[in-house]
Parts: structure tokens; sequence; C-alpha cells
């Protein structure tokens, strides 16, 4: 199973752009496989969505002290020369897509073709209504922003036309480094989420205290929908998020881990934000943690 780590994004992790180097840097010689983030375009004082599986407002405190992730993983990937990139979530339906392939596209080439897209919807109707984007149709905003991607990513010049995207030929002399473009990963909780999965991703972002009994059926969905496409169902993947609890022990951590990996899980990410408050700290655990998986 492969090990990543949640770069600091957040709170008072992110300290200073020699902390993020230190950390990028360290991860990677700690022999961590891949660094990560999240994507929030802002943190409104009272949202309109509660965060999923909580019912608490205003927005986390820590979160509301936040980098964009392009430029953080831009910064990382610059100290580092093995550990992959990617994104739980990036929320592609919220962005332009023309910036989006563009940027993605560029972070693949600077990183020497290291880079994963990881993308969900956004569970805050809030950033929807910042941008003027239809709530109700993010789910079809996101499935025209994958055919886009595959488009520019594998044709030029190129053009495209859908709902969501409108270019016409245009040239795009700059390739990603990996043929096809970064490879792409999606995150949800239900069934059309799995269904899409199936059909376009290498696999699924998730979190470890989701229940398998409620897994399970969905998988299911996800398989079915890969068969169909002529996608092979057992090459399907999962990239499972722990979020580590203010106060829980090395040894919890290192539990919930193990019990990712029992699950089957192709890879975990470890994420510190509410656990650890300076990069030195996060560290000292993240290289506690890789000891116990020897």
């Amino acid at each position: 199973m492969r090990m990543g780590l949640a770069l600091p994004q957040y709170g008072p992790a992110l300290a200073d752009a020699r902390g993020l180097r230190k950390f990028a840097s360290s991860s990677e010689e700690i022999g961590y496989d891949t660094l990560w983030c999240g994507d929030r375009l802002f943190t409104p004082v009272t949202p309109d969505t509660a965060y999923p599986g909580g019912d608490y407002r205003p927005y986390l405190e820590r979160i509301a002290r936040g980098a964009e992730p392009f430029t953080l993983v831009a910064t990382a990937a610059a100290v580092t020369e093995r550990v992959r990139f990617n994104f739980s979530t990036l929320n592609a339906p919220v962005h332009e897509p023309v910036q989006l392939a563009r940027t993605l596209t560029t972070l693949d080439f600077l990183s020497d073709g290291r880079m994963n897209a990881g993308f969900g919807l956004s569970w805050m109707r809030d950033e929807y209504d910042a941008v003027g984007l239809s709530w109700a149709q993010r789910g079809r905003r996101l499935d025209d922003i994958l055919d886009f991607l595959a488009k520019w990513w594998t044709t030029n010049p190129v053009s495209f036309e859908s709902q969501a995207v409108s270019v016409p030929p245009t040239r795009v002399d700059l390739r990603p480094v990996q043929p096809g473009g970064p490879p792409i990963w999606l995150g949800g909780a239900s069934a059309p989420a799995f269904a899409r999965i199936g059909r376009r991703a290498v696999g699924w972002l998730g979190f470890d205290r989701v229940p398998q009994e409620f897994l399970a059926p969905l998988w299911e969905v996800a398989r079915r929908a890969a068969d169909d496409a002529g996608r092979d169902p057992q090459a399907l993947q999962s990239a499972v998020r722990v979020n580590v609890d203010p106060g829980e022990s090395p040894g919890e951590v290192a539990a919930r881990v193990e019990r990712v990996r029992e699950a089957g899980a192709d890879e975990v990410v470890v994420d510190y934000l509410f656990a650890s408050s300076s990069v030195d700290e996060t560290l000292d655990l993240a290289l506690e943690l890789m000891a116990r998986q020897r």
C-alpha cells in the first residue's frame, strides 16, 4: 500500500515557504509516495451547507487560513524528485475549464510527469453560487470537464463544444509528460459518483470512516460501470484518507492505517491538520508512522 501525506496547506503548520519546502523534501526522504492538497475557493463565515458528517457552522477555523493548491504543489514539486502529487479533492466544476487544463498540464510538465488529478464536486453550495454556476448541474459539468480534459491532453489542435466548455480550434503545443495526461481520480459517496469512477477514473478518493457495508454496493456499481465501458473492473483502485483527530496517539493512527490496508486500499493519505501545529511536529509524527509500517 502506498503511503501519502497531506501538505501543510492550512492553519498554523503553513508558516512560510521555507517550511513548505522542508516538509516536501523531508517527506520524500522519509519514504512517502505521494503528497496531497485539498481545494476551497473561500471560507464563508456561515456556510449554506454543513460539512459532510457534521453539523457545524461556521466553517472550521483552521481551514480559514489556507493556500490554493496549484501554487502549493508547484513549490513542493520543485524540491522533490520522486514523490507524486494528488488532490483530495480538486473541485473541478467550480474552476474555469481551459485554465484548469493549462494549469494541470503545466504542473505535469514541471514535475516531470508526477501529477495525478483527483477531482470532486465540492460539498459546499456557496462555491457554486460565488462563481455563478448551477449546483443542480454540478455532475453534468464535471462530466463535460472530464471529456474536455481528455481531448485537451490527447489532440492538437483541440476544439470542444459542450454545455460547460466552448473552445474553438486551438493550438496546445505544451503537452503533459504523461501520455493522456495526469491520471484521473474521483471522490464521491453515491451511486452516480461510483458509476463515474467505473467509467472514467483510476479509482476512488475516500475516507477511512466510511463503513464498508455502505461502500460494498457502491463498488459493485463502479465495477459494473467499468465492465460496461470496456474497462477492467478489477483494476479500479482506492486512495483512503485518514484525518488524524486532536490528541490521537501515534499507535491509534497506525492502527487506523492498518485497517485501511486490511480493507484492501491501494493508498492511504494521512492528514495531521487537526493534530499538529507546525511542520516539525508533523514530520516527527510522519516519521514515527512510517517506522511502524516497516
